[in-house]
């Protein structure tokens, strides 16, 4: 994947010096940087030090035509790697998709995102500093293999529908499973958003049905958001459900500047025959407060305090001062 990287970066970069005296080429650049720098504030198996979370680089191509391609290449953290695999970077596709966009409809067709919590994620607008609340509880994932179709009903009610692999956009092998979505996304006013979200797939025989639901308010100073996620048989296992919430807000303090926050519960029930919640060990509460400042439209560095406090009594809780930093274009 290093030589497809390269190549594809070679290719890019040479029919940009080839045709930039002539020709225009009609796309844009993609590009989007995380990094941190994090101090752990007690004992933990996490450590304290600089990371690279995300490096996607990738190149939108916009005919004037309905169609348009999209391929972005994500270089990956060592931690996302199997158990005893060697650590190391890695590239693979994050995006790889063909789009026909009408006045109301639009369909998608390749390696393109789920939309399980994309609209909160960019409706809080904070990605950079921590995962969605279903990543960090392995409810789904950003992208995968799949179709989507997106249409406007009005200017108050949109729609979509995914049929993905369900296996996630760096796993993406052929099975005999199929995870389907719908989703409305209901923006009444100015200010308002509300998102229902529900998809359905079926592993190990077992049906694992998944609803999301949101609500948001955002003006020019203050944005406030709150969505609740469910899902059945985990694992998978008959009867191991979760569930939780997770609130954020911010507050704007200049035109460049901002307070903001965010906090998880994320739990589990107790399973036939079962005396305590099946993911106890993993249920808990997680919580960032902290300072952003936006120099420009490509730059974002925030200072925020990160607590997970586990309620396993065995389990100690993790704290941590950090430094992110966002750059795309």
């Amino acid at each position: 994947m290093k030589k497809i990287l390269t190549v594809l970066i070679n290719l890019l970069f040479a029919s940009q010096l080839l045709y930039n005296q002539t020709t225009k080429i009609p796309g844009t650049p993609i590009a989007e940087i995380f990094t941190n720098f994090h101090l752990n504030l007690n004992d933990t198996s996490e450590t304290t030090g600089f990371d690279l979370t995300r490096a996607y680089f990738g190149y939108r191509f916009l005919p004037e035509n309905n169609f348009s391609g999209t391929i972005i290449l994500n270089v990956g953290n060592p931690d996302e790697l199997a158990p005893g695999s060697e650590p190391r970077r890695y590239a693979y596709f994050r995006e790889a998709s063909i789009t026909w966009s009408g006045e109301k409809l639009k369909a998608t067709l390749g390696i393109t995102g789920t939309r399980l919590f994309s609209f909160q994620q960019k409706f809080w607008g904070k990605r950079y500093v921590a995962n969605t609340y279903q990543s960090l509880n392995e409810y789904g994932f950003v992208a995968d293999l799949g179709m989507a179709v997106e249409y406007v009903f009005s200017d108050v009610l949109k729609a979509d529908i995914t049929i993905m692999n369900g296996e996630g956009y760096s796993n993406i092998q052929l099975d005999n499973n199929i995870r389907t979505s719908v989703g409305f996304i209901f923006t009444p006013g100015n200010h308002f958003a509300v998102r229902l979200y529900g998809d359905l797939l079926k592993t190990s025989g077992l049906w694992q049905p998944m609803f999301v639901g949101f609500a948001g308010f955002k003006n020019d100073r203050v944005t406030a958001g709150g969505e609740l996620t469910y899902k059945s048989n985990l694992e998978p296992v008959r009867g191991h459900h979760g569930w939780g919430i997770s609130a954020t807000g911010s507050v704007g303090l200049t035109q460049k500047t901002e307070l903001f926050t965010r906090f998880d519960y994320s739990t589990s029930v107790t399973g036939p025959g079962e005396e305590t919640p099946w993911n106890r060990t993993n249920d808990g509460n997680f919580f960032i407060a902290g300072f952003q400042y936006s120099p420009d439209e490509y730059v974002k560095l925030a200072v925020d305090y990160q607590g997970t406090y586990p309620y396993a009594r065995e389990k100690t809780a993790s704290e941590a001062i950090f430094l992110n930093a966002l750059f795309r274009f």
